[in-house]
């Protein structure tokens, strides 16, 4: 089980740097692909969690970016957010006040991430993902409850449906507190220049 947050920009990391040394507290960017990139924000500072980061990054940048927060293994939620407004909100498991209620994933419109494509886009696949019906059998929920059974597998389909490589899906799922712990495994998959460090972040080689 792991927790993460991240940010897709599909911007190249060399014309979204100087906007993320501004804004964001602490943290590591890095490619992710051609024409975007990846923050991982030190969530541990005030306002520098990636739902707090997304509307100022957008409006800086002026592009649509996408904030992801997955919990434990159990929940993601996915912002889309633009021109420093929050266009679309999607939780995979939000939480009721009736127990009895629908337990269905809120917000689950495919339309609402097509602007983080890299390519032709697998509709069937992002569709299932978000409403939290998984396609392959390994990441189906061994009790034969519905739903996945990790919410980063979930994460990990969306972003394949978006035709993004698995590089930088992997990478889309590191938090800045792994990176941290692993800096040896992190320097073996990235070049000394594609990481920068942002504000009181220290550089991890």
């Amino acid at each position: 089980m792991t927790t993460y947050g991240t940010i897709l920009i599909p911007v190249p990391l060399d014309r979204a740097a100087p906007v993320l040394r501004e804004v964001c507290a602490a943290g590591y960017a890095i490619p992710a692909g051609p024409g975007f990139c990846l923050v991982h924000p030190d969530r541990s500072v005030d306002e520098n969690g990636v739902f707090a980061l997304a509307g100022p990054i957008s409006a800086e940048l002026g592009t649509p970016v996408l904030a992801a927060f997955q919990y434990d293994g159990d929940r993601l939620e996915l912002e889309v957010w633009r021109e420093g407004v929050r266009a679309h909100r999607y939780d995979s498991a939000p939480r009721r006040e009736d127990e009895a209620a629908d337990a269905t994933p809120a917000g689950a419109d495919p339309a609402a991430f097509l602007d983080f494509a890299t390519g032709p886009v697998d509709s069937h696949r992002l569709t299932c993902a978000l409403a939290d019906t998984p396609i392959d059998a390994e990441d189906m929920d061994v009790d034969g409850d519905p739903g996945y059974v990790w919410a980063q597998a979930l994460h990990w389909d969306v972003l394949r449906a978006l035709s993004h490589p698995e590089q930088t899906i992997r990478r889309a799922q590191w938090d800045y507190f792994h990176m941290r712990r692993a800096p040896q495994a992190v320097a073996e998959v990235l070049g000394s220049t594609e990481l920068i460090a942002l504000g009181t972040a220290e550089r991890l080689f």
